[in-house]
């Protein structure tokens, strides 16, 4: 039964994804736009004071520096990726608008630029403000920035220090990332602490605008095209805290062999009752039970069918003595029973079971140990967070199977008013005339009802689509840096690489189900002895009896004939 549950789910869930699929690249093929859209002429806008303001409205270089980092002990870029100053083209919302391009797929990509004037946090706080697009779909790939720790050296790439991480990604599950890096005044060592329930950024075709503030009383605030996202503090909704405990567990504390930490002990001076009877059962004939008036006592459970007539060509010397299927006796079906009464059993009242001492207060008892506590030697308080440390260059360090993530309109300073009048004067009409520009494009269809077998096929194909990009992007790391390490740094790829296969084999065993099961609807089925029905208290020995009688007879039928047909 659950093999065939299995097949027409199976079934069911083909013709639906047909039909959703089928409708999704009908919807996908943009049609004439009905109506023009007056799209704007760039125009650069000043912002004055601004540690860095990057409009792009030149060549990439020389302020952009891409990563020359080669791969350890190897003389090759380990940054192959290609980026490009370039105008948008997917819903371009201001023409003549350049911005900086990740061009190209399944490649790291490490690029660079020196601030205008160095950001200390300490002074004014950080604002990072920043316009991100995704001229394709993505599907696995970063598009966070880095604020790199002065003074930056080197060539760029994941091991220089950044003093904070922000902005989107997206690899299976979409999150955006806040992460500052934060120095130990005991260690000498820097930590780095993730933000908790972090906000999850769009991922369609707009351009759309990240914000972050730091203010100097440890707050913090994320928006998203201007819009508050979370909220909160450096000291509290990070991991791991700023701030350890001030006391720890001594790690040189043991428990001492005698401690005693059992509460309750068997009272060694109770003895078991003389009427304690150990050896009571705990089920009991139910003597005050009668037999039921319509219990037939005579009647057996099975009979022989009346109507059964013994084959023609049955050949009693090679199939043996023929007897009539047995089948259920039908005066039993308007009885209360056939067959033999038996008293039922009832729980014995006096059952106590095996008898043991009741547990007492334990006169030794000393409380759960638990080690003694010492200051912690690591132990500090900093309780102005926000003085990170200084910043002298911004940097996009990313992985991305897909390419044209755009970035652009970039803001590093102290102003949240500047980052605002940005917001409302370069972000705002650009991706409003992006909107006007889809809808043009993208008439809205005449909504239809869904069925709630089309909203778990939605969320089938969007788990589907999530589990296939982490597959894929797991299969790049492991080309560019092996197994070991792309399981190391991408746990989470390898679970959907299990994931994947096992979803495999259940498509496969599902498929191989269908089969049998198509081919069992076009075969005839062979004759079937009757089947005999089991009635109240039949006997096991008579049930097995009959079925292996009625068995042997249709196998030597099926053994003579086919002998006859050879």
């Amino acid at each position: 039964m659950a093999q065939k549950y299995s097949v027409l789910l199976l079934a069911t869930l083909a013709l639906q994804a047909r039909g959703v699929f089928s409708d999704e690249s009908a919807e996908a093929s943009p049609a004439e736009p009905q109506h023009s859209v007056q799209v704007p002429q760039f125009a650069p806008y000043a912002v004055p004071e601004a540690a860095l303001w990057e409009q792009f409205v030149g060549t990439m270089e020389p302020l952009w520096k891409r990563s020359r980092a080669s791969k350890q002990d190897q003389n090759e870029d380990r940054y192959d990726g290609e980026w490009a100053v370039e105008e948008v083209v997917e819903l371009a919302g201001v023409a003549g608008d350049k911005a900086l391009v990740v061009k190209s797929e399944a490649r790291h990509h490490a690029i660079s630029a020196r601030l205008d004037k160095p950001l200390d946090p300490a002074q004014n706080g950080v604002v990072l403000q920043y316009e991100v697009k995704l001229q394709n779909t993505l599907n696995c790939g970063g598009a966070y920035a880095k604020l790199l720790t002065s003074p930056m050296t080197g060539e760029f790439s994941d091991s220089t220090p950044y003093t904070i991480m922000f902005g989107p990604d997206k690899c299976g599950e979409s999150k955006l990332h806040m992460i500052y890096r934060h120095l130990n005044p005991v260690t000498g060592n820097y930590t780095e602490h993730h933000l908790q329930k972090a906000p999850v950024p769009p991922t369609d075709s707009l351009t759309h605008l990240y914000t972050l503030v730091i203010g100097t009383n440890n707050s913090f605030v994320i928006s998203i095209d201007g819009v508050e996202k979370k909220t909160g503090s450096l000291l509290e909704d990070f991991e791991p805290p700023v701030n350890p405990a001030r006391e720890i567990d001594d790690p040189r504390d043991s428990k001492p062999v005698d401690w005693v930490d059992d509460e309750q002990v068997p009272d060694s001076s109770a003895t078991k009752p003389e009427d304690w009877d150990e050896d009571a059962p705990a089920m009991v004939l139910d003597e005050d039970a009668a037999k039921p008036e319509k219990w037939l006592e005579d009647e057996p459970l099975m009979v022989k069918d009346p109507a059964a007539v013994k084959p023609e060509d049955w050949d009693d010397d090679e199939d043996g003595d023929w007897a009539p299927p047995m089948v259920a006796n039908p005066r039993c079906a308007d009885a209360d029973g056939c067959g033999p009464w038996k008293r039922p059993l009832k729980r014995n009242a006096d059952y106590k079971g095996p008898w043991s001492p009741p547990l007492i207060d334990n006169p030794a008892y000393k409380g759960k140990w638990a080690p003694r506590r010492i200051a912690n030697p690591g132990y500090f308080e900093d309780l102005a967070v926000y003085k990170l440390a200084k910043i002298d260059a911004i940097g996009f360090e990313l992985w991305t199977m897909q390419s044209g993530i755009t970035f652009d309109n970039i803001y590093v300073g102290d102003n949240v008013e500047t980052a605002e009048r940005i917001a409302k004067n370069v972000w705002k009409p650009k991706h409003d005339t992006e909107v006007a520009l889809r809808e043009a494009r993208n008439p809205r269809p005449v909504e239809k009802t869904k069925s709630k077998l089309d909203g778990v096929l939605e969320l089938f194909k969007v788990r589907v689509g999530d589990i296939s990009a982490s597959v894929a992007d797991f299969y790049g790391r492991v080309r560019h840096e092996g197994i070991v390490e792309a399981v190391r740094q991408d746990r989470s790829g390898a679970i959907a690489v299990v994931m994947a296969v096992g979803g495999l084999v259940w498509l496969a065993w599902n498929l191989v189900a269908l089969a049998r099961f198509i081919v069992g609807l076009a075969s005839p089925a062979p004759p079937a002895p009757v089947a005999a029905t089991n009635a109240p208290n039949a006997s096991p020995d008579a049930t097995a009896s009959t079925s292996a009688r009625t068995s042997a007879s249709y196998s030597a039928a099926v053994k003579r004939k086919t002998k006859k047909s050879s």
